[in-house]
């Protein structure tokens, strides 16, 4: 399958790519639409509480995955400057998200992203045996017409080498045009020049120990807590709200009651986003104004029961297994109903 064989590429409903991991196990999309999920889900939410935020936004997206959270926060907020924090544990991801099909025909911000990846991570960037990979036709359907138009261009410039055998030649074209000083400031400035992205790769419980930003947005979009609950737990969320302002707010995909509970357990606001009158994420803050769809009563007598119990990891460092199993164990010795109790006497 080449280099992106740990990856299943498939085509969404609203035509942008979604991916499988394989070795987790995982959808990173919705077969709905990767980018419909995105504008759904994190982007949405946030417009309609952006005007409690200054021009200058800090934001931290735990699980970059190919981006489409940034990407479209980007393409939603013109007039801001958004500096990313972005947290990732695969860093071919990463590589791939300037080149997929994502719907967002936006080349200035490909190209900006693509420069960010580049200042970032750099010496993990095989750029060659990237732009082999999506270039060799085996990925042509999942891959932006733009990215390849722009990769065969370069190709066939008789005055720059080609970025297949020389990486340094094709990252020092983007770097010229959209990160020096030179070009950002007084020949071509962009849009992006006074933002950036600063990638994080690894275990993201590590990764935000390092982050020494206060964020105004967090975009927690994990794999689901009951594949892998490390990013989920009481503890990681306790280290995430030191993290966060006052006025500050996080969202998530998932709907988890383990997650919830944990959230209301540390002194969040949580509510719900909601679309055709239906709960489709989380919401949280530490200001009670910036969550508008409070939690239903029902929702709340939920979390008192055992599925309320949250998923614990005091050191950062347990496998998720361990992390399911101890909860399962805590279940076990608790004098909580379970859910299916409640769920008989309501």
């Amino acid at each position: 399958m080449g280099y992106f064989e740990d990856i299943k590429f498939e085509l969404t409903q609203d035509s942008s790519v979604g991916l499988f991991d394989k070795k987790i196990g995982d959808i990173f999309h919705s077969k709905t639409g990767a980018l419909t999920e995105a504008n759904e889900k994190f982007i949405n939410p946030v417009l309609r509480v952006l005007s409690n935020f200054t021009s200058n936004l800090n934001v931290l997206d735990i699980c970059f995955g190919i981006g489409y959270n940034t990407k479209a926060l980007f393409e939603n907020l013109n007039g801001y400057n958004i500096n990313v924090d972005a947290l990732e544990y695969n860093k071919n991801f990463i590589f791939l998200s300037p080149f997929i099909k994502d719907e967002i025909n936006n080349d200035d911000l490909k190209l900006f992203l693509l420069s960010q990846i580049f200042l970032s991570v750099q010496e993990n960037y095989d750029i060659a045996a990237v732009l082999a990979a999506i270039t060799s036709g085996e990925y042509n359907e999942f891959i932006s017409p733009f990215t390849l138009a722009y990769i065969k261009q370069l190709n066939i410039k008789s005055d720059i080498i080609n970025p297949l055998t020389d990486k340094q030649a094709f990252l020092h074209n983007i770097y010229y045009n959209y990160i020096s000083q030179s070009m950002k400031c007084y020949v071509k400035p962009t849009k992006y020049a006074d933002s950036f992205i600063n990638f994080f790769l690894g275990d993201a419980r590590k990764s935000i120990l390092t982050t020494n930003r206060m964020y105004d947005i967090v975009f927690l979009d994990a794999f689901s807590p009951q594949k892998d609950p490390t990013l989920w737990t009481i503890d990681f969320l306790s280290v995430l709200k030191l993290k966060m302002k006052q006025n500050s707010i996080l969202l998530s995909y998932s709907k988890s009651v383990p997650f919830r509970s944990a959230l209301l357990q540390l002194g969040f606001y949580v509510g719900k986003t909601i679309l055709n009158n239906s709960d489709m994420g989380t919401v949280a803050s530490l200001n009670s104004f910036l969550v508008q769809n409070k939690l239903s009563k029902e929702d709340l007598n939920v979390i008192e029961t055992r599925s309320g119990i949250p998923y614990r990891d005091i050191n950062l460092s347990l496998p998720p297994n361990d992390i399911i199993i101890n909860r399962s164990i805590e279940g076990a010795a608790s004098n909580r109903i379970s859910r299916t109790q409640f769920q008989k006497m309501y």
